[in-house]
């Protein structure tokens, strides 16, 4: 049963790790815990982030430029991440608990390059909360209004594609 199990989450964690005895070094650890054990919330992440992520990921193909329901995806899996993180349990506190993601687990610069990427009009970095709450802007927009056609990560070619402050 372990090994099945095992290779099922590889090929998503593999882009991640430096070769795929690294991969499995991660995940065979995490996928032998049972329920009970104080480190199963870690199981739990794990397979949370792949789930997450693969259907922000797999969302173009069926919704083409419609990101901001992968942006939801994206930041559903940070507030759960961080919630499990820290043993919380509760239904409220979900825009703290993105921002606390994205303190949390980010590195330096990771959290540098966010600000960077995301500016005011004139071109300012944002904070990392100011950024962290841009996207859960967009987040509550695509839950609470339906509205999910307003966002767009960037292109690669286009400078500004959200003008909305």
């Amino acid at each position: 049963m372990g090994a099945v199990n095992v290779d099922r989450w590889l090929p998503f964690f593999e882009p991640f790790f430096s070769s795929p005895a690294d991969t499995r070094s991660f995940v065979e650890p995490l996928e032998s815990l049972c329920l009970g054990d104080p480190r199963h919330q870690a199981k739990i992440m794990m397979h949370q982030t792949q789930r997450l992520i693969s259907l922000s990921d797999d969302l173009p193909q069926i919704r083409k430029d419609n990101e901001g329901l992968r942006l939801l995806f994206l930041l559903i899996c940070a507030e759960n991440i961080a919630k499990l993180a820290n043993k919380y349990d509760g239904e409220s506190q979900s825009r703290a608990y993105v921002r606390n993601f994205f303190s949390w687990f980010l590195s330096v610069e990771d959290q540098r390059n966010m600000c960077v990427g995301m500016t005011h009009h004139d071109r300012r970095p944002m904070p990392l909360q100011q950024a962290v709450d841009a996207l859960y802007d967009v987040r509550c927009d695509v839950v609470h209004e339906g509205k999910y056609w307003g966002f767009h990560f960037h292109d690669g070619d286009t400078p500004m594609l959200n003008l909305t402050s």
